[in-house]
């Protein structure tokens, strides 16, 4: 299959419809909490408060794990915020140093949650190495390292001897080594702590649009063929609560592609040295390429190349692909020229939750009491948002919990549109040109070759 033809998934490669689809809500039912969403956060959650004894119901305008939980690039990650100097500007020392422990706490609590469930979704602590591809991002790297270590944060740099020792692939130069979290599996992970809700007794409504939530006491979530009333709701719909309600109007929809390569061979996988350690890659771009060796010796690879839409409602738009897959595609060319004959398989999109200051939302609304969220996790969201839950479910029951009190803070205000889309495509133009001049230098001079 060419690069120009290459199979472009209505879904991702890591899921199909479960075949205990649950059916819609029809009709008009009460609970302790509903929950809106069933990705990781919305099951989480479920989860946790079903430990706790409150009765949650799970409302999912498709199946459990269609959103960006099941179409993620597979990083279990302790990356927060934009990156370690950006958190300090932004928050201060301090406070930078607990949010790099809170990242950690929230790859050991995915890594927990995998334990309690027993799923086995292809885990692998490798860690994620942020990859130097030109020499002119190394100074910049080598800062941001230096100030994540002296906060605590559990990172080192690699030096290129050491790099090649890994076998990682030439054109990844140096980088900076997260050295917990690894890659997974998403789909076989947000289908198991499905499953894993529904042994426990969660009640779960697929195919079931929330269209509101009202301000009613007790509040009333209406979709499109009944309603719940419940005294807490948790809005866990990241990139889709912009269609919804609050905090919506604080999100940016980002739409990302991802494709996945045909398995390589033996003599394939020599020749781009090896990669034993299956280490995550992230490139050092001013927007990020995303690279990993799969359980299946595929390789799986995206998220540069990102789009936004008028208005920031994913629902309104077909999704993002053609274009934006094609230069992904190109860039994997670019990177792993000893693969050039290797066939991709598939692409597929999917849609992220941005905030401007790089930091979750995660609270209870000041305007709507007993209203919660936890959305935008800035495509850091696996870990964050299977620890969202635990978080949520303790600030619900009254529980003390001193990582929602570091975490929970008043979201960055985003500009009306059109200035909101005006900024974006400026943005998007910025940095992706400051990446094209990087390749093609990079090109020019061989680098990495």
């Amino acid at each position: 299959m060419t690069d120009a033809g290459t199979r472009f998934l209505p879904l991702s490669p890591y899921l199909d419809p479960p075949l205990d689809l649950q059916a819609a809500l029809d009709g008009d039912i009460r609970a302790d909490v509903a929950i809106v969403g069933g990705g990781f956060t919305g099951l989480s959650t479920a989860l946790a408060l079903k430990q706790m004894g409150t009765d949650a119901v799970i409302l999912e305008r498709e199946f459990c794990g269609y959103g960006a939980s099941g179409r993620n690039a597979g990083h279990l990650t302790p990356t927060i915020c934009k990156d370690m100097p950006t958190a300090i500007m932004l928050f201060g020392a301090e406070r930078a140093g607990r949010l790099a422990s809170f990242a950690d706490h929230c790859v050991e609590t995915a890594e927990q949650l995998m334990v309690e469930y027993g799923i086995d979704c292809d885990y692998h602590p490798g860690g994620n190495i942020m990859s130097v591809v030109h020499p002119a991002q190394e100074p910049r790297l080598r800062r941001a390292t230096a100030a994540a270590q002296e906060i605590g944060a559990r990172v080192r740099f690699v030096e290129a001897a050491e790099m090649r020792e890994r076998g990682i692939p030439k054109a990844f130069l140096c980088g900076a080594l997260e050295e917990v979290g690894g890659t997974l599996h998403p789909g076989k992970l947000v289908l198991g702590l499905r499953q894993a809700a529904l042994a426990a007794g969660v009640r779960i409504y697929e195919h079931t649009r929330v269209q509101r939530v009202t301000r009613d006491t007790p509040a009333r979530v209406e979709t499109d063929r009944g309603t719940v009333s419940a005294d807490r709701v948790v809005m866990a719909s990241n990139a889709w609560t912009p269609e919804i309600g609050e905090p919506g109007h604080r999100l940016y929809a980002f739409g990302v592609t991802l494709f996945e390569t045909e398995p390589l061979t033996d003599a394939q996988i020599d020749a781009i040295g090896g990669w034993s350690g299956r280490e995550g890659i992230y490139t050092a771009h001013e927007s990020l390429l995303s690279y990993r060796l799969t359980a299946q010796r595929t390789i799986i690879g995206g998220s540069k190349h990102v789009r936004y839409f008028f208005g920031g409602k994913p629902g309104s738009h077909g999704g993002v692909k053609d274009a934006s897959m094609a230069a992904n595609l190109g860039e994997f060319r670019d990177r792993f020229p000893t693969l050039g004959d290797l066939p991709f398989a598939h692409g597929w999109s999917g849609w992220i939750g941005m905030t401007l200051n790089f930091i979750p939302i995660i609270g209870e609304s000041p305007r709507q009491p007993g209203l919660y969220y936890g959305v935008g996790y800035n495509g850091h969201g696996v870990a964050q948002a299977l620890t969202v839950g635990g978080l949520l479910a303790d600030r619900i029951q009254g529980r003390n919990n001193p990582w929602y009190d570091l975490i929970s803070c008043k979201p960055a205000w985003l500009p009306p549109e059109p200035f909101r889309w005006l900024g974006v495509r400026s943005l998007l133009a910025l940095v992706n040109g400051i990446d094209a001049w990087r390749n093609r230098q990079i090109l020019r001079r061989g680098i990495g070759r």
